[in-house]
């Protein structure tokens, strides 16, 4: 049976040691059988020798406990250098979290332990999906999912989670311990690959609204026109046709739209001055009636990089009609320019009411909008532009207040993205 306590052992051989001495020195009182010196020395030996046994036992145990130790702190360390590692308490208080949860979280380990995992919830998830995990690691049972988490600094990123609970005598839980991998650039590339066949149904949706649609709309523009130019001034028909040439107008941005989401074409690159690009849209801007007295004001140094105008210039353009629209035709826009050594940043700041917090998540979708008007087209085309430059866009609410579009270009995109499909703006 081996030996589970050490320091047992130890007791153990000092009293046989003991024993030993004691032995040897009470002479009258040892009966007379095991009196004689060589009877004394016998015993004395076997137990010399029953202590040595014990002591090499102990070594050796000694040296598998070291082993088992390191062999725990490598797997720990191999753990720790691939997954996001955290225990917690019966109640879900974090007592331990490893470098790569304070590092993805951007929080400190002091100010994660003691916290529960609302910390870093992104509110994504309903209620009944945590209801369902607690139910199950509280049975005793491994609890797997995916969930999406909210750092520090607001942005979002997406974990493959597995909690274990740790079973006491009872079979009762008294820990979990959960093992996370980041999985948020594998969400990205599934979310591109949804993206791509949305793409290929709109397209083949495209090419039957153009024909059916666009042709028929601009008969009924014209034949309206002609109608407008034979009545009087005064004539109480007037504005109802000035409507449904502004409905016509409408829906033929729709369509528009909808061709330059779904029919790409290849960049065009060529050099570009930024400030200037960002003047010439900030003047069509202002040449709208509902937008022509909003101040925009452009700070940063000029930027000279190579890309698409047409397309940089149609989304210039969207994001500040889009940014005069929310604060309703008044209000200012700042412009921020920054220059790092391969690439730029815009940032577009309103002083608009924000984006509400329910539906910052929908607005790069195809088709979401919360206009009156309007497709729901313009921000995912001019993210499809940002990124065929090589470049990213995000678009924030800061404390302040406002709504704030930020976006990196490269000053020469990448090879992939010369070579890829952009949206056709240039007719718009």
């Amino acid at each position: 049976m081996p030996y589970t306590h050490p320091e047992r052992l130890v007791v153990l051989l000092a009293t046989l040691l003991t024993a030993g001495i004691v032995f040897a020195d009470l002479g009258p009182w040892i009966p007379e059988p095991l009196r004689s010196p060589s009877s004394i020395r016998t015993l004395v030996g076997v137990l010399m020798w029953v202590c040595v046994v014990l002591f090499l036992r102990f070594n050796r145990l000694q040296r598998q406990s070291g082993a088992q130790i390191k062999q725990l702190a490598d797997l720990k360390y191999a753990l720790d250098q691939s997954a996001i590692v955290a225990t917690t308490d019966v109640s879900g208080r974090i007592t331990y979290a490893n470098d790569k949860f304070c590092e993805i979280s951007q929080y400190p380990r002091e100010e994660l332990l003691g916290q529960d995992h609302r910390i870093i919830n992104s509110g994504l998830h309903p209620k009944s999906f945590f209801r369902d995990m607690w139910q199950t690691i509280a049975r005793g049972r491994v609890w797997h999912g995916q969930m999406r988490n909210r750092a520090k600094d607001g942005h979002h990123y997406w974990v493959d989670t597995t909690i274990v609970p740790f079973l006491n005598d009872t079979g009762k839980p008294y820990q979990y311990i959960s093992i996370r991998y980041d999985i948020t650039e594998r969400k990205a590339a599934e979310e591109r690959l949804r993206e791509q066949a949305s793409l290929a149904r709109v397209g083949q949706l495209a090419g039957v609204v153009a024909h059916e649609v666009k042709n028929p709309l601009a008969g009924i523009k014209g034949a309206i026109q002609i109608i407008m130019s034979r009545r009087q001034a005064a004539d109480a028909d007037l504005p109802v046709m000035r409507d449904i040439i502004d409905r016509v107008d409408a829906l033929n941005e729709l369509v528009q739209d909808l061709l330059v989401f779904a029919r790409p074409r290849p960049l065009r690159l060529e050099p570009i001055e930024l400030r200037l690009l960002l003047l010439n849209a900030v003047d069509a801007m202002r040449r709208d009636p509902a937008t022509e007295h909003v101040l925009v004001d452009i700070e940063g140094p000029d930027v000279a990089l190579t890309g698409d105008s047409a397309l940089l210039r149609a989304t210039f353009l969207n994001l500040l009609i889009n940014a005069a629209h929310a604060m309703r035709g008044t209000g200012s826009i700042r412009i921020r320019l920054t220059r790092m050594p391969d690439a730029c940043r815009v940032d577009i700041h309103d002083t608009g009411p924000g984006i509400p917090a329910g539906i910052r998540d929908q607005i790069f979708e195809p088709f979401f909008t919360t206009k009156a008007r309007g497709g729901g087209l313009g921000l995912p085309i001019a993210r499809r532009t940002v990124e065929l430059h090589g470049g990213t866009i995000t678009v924030t609410c800061p404390p302040e207040g406002g709504t704030q579009v930020s976006f990196t270009l490269p000053l020469r995109p990448p090879v992939t993205s010369m070579e890829a499909s952009a949206p056709d703006a240039s007719s718009r």
